[in-house]
């Protein structure tokens, strides 16, 4: 992950208070080496105050979200699922942001968050932890509401989990995503 955080111009990105978003940079690299579930939290919670509010993104939301997909591949336990958690609340406020029209900042948070699919798709198939299911689950439902290429098989892995006797607790969320998928 730090390869991609290095790979943005923080200095040249605005914040969700119009400064610069090294602030955020930070954040993201405070996740990276955090040592303990406070430090993740606080982490998360930084990453999450300086890229995304209700009805809002900012310029640097697109970056911290490619940023946090890179860590999914290899972020374990709690830091993973304030990850996920974090993806979730920047890929939700993106499909808000593009009803009734597409925004650039928004469509580049999707775009960015798209490139998760596969580590999504697994966490959902393999993982004990629920809370990363849960996270999954909107992930894929956000994927595949924004991306007719991959609806196809976010409705198929959505489907081969409801199917799964481990996943009983959250055949709600499963059928209720499932449902929106069928609408669009």
């Amino acid at each position: 992950m730090k390869v991609e955080i290095d790979r943005h111009d923080w200095s040249s990105l605005r914040s969700l208070w119009a400064e610069d978003s090294l602030i955020l940079r930070g954040a993201l690299i405070d996740l990276c080496e955090a040592v303990s579930d406070d430090d993740v939290d606080l982490a998360v919670q930084r990453i999450e105050d300086e890229s995304v509010s209700p009805g809002t993104l900012s310029e640097s939301s697109a970056a911290a979200a490619r940023c946090l997909v890179h860590g999914v591949y290899s972020f374990k336990g709690h830091t993973l699922v304030r990850a996920l958690e974090a993806l979730a609340v920047i890929a939700s406020e993106g499909h808000k942001q593009l009803q009734p029209q597409a925004g650039e900042i928004a469509q580049e948070c999707l775009t960015g968050i798209l490139l998760g699919f596969p580590a999504y798709c697994e966490i959902l198939e393999m993982s004990k932890n629920i809370d990363c299911r849960s996270s999954a689950i909107d992930l894929l439902l956000i994927c595949g509401l924004n991306d007719p290429d991959a609806r196809p098989a976010a409705k198929f892995a959505l489907e081969s989990a409801r199917n799964s006797d481990d996943l009983v607790e959250l055949s709600d969320l499963i059928s209720t995503s499932l449902a929106e998928l069928d609408q669009v």
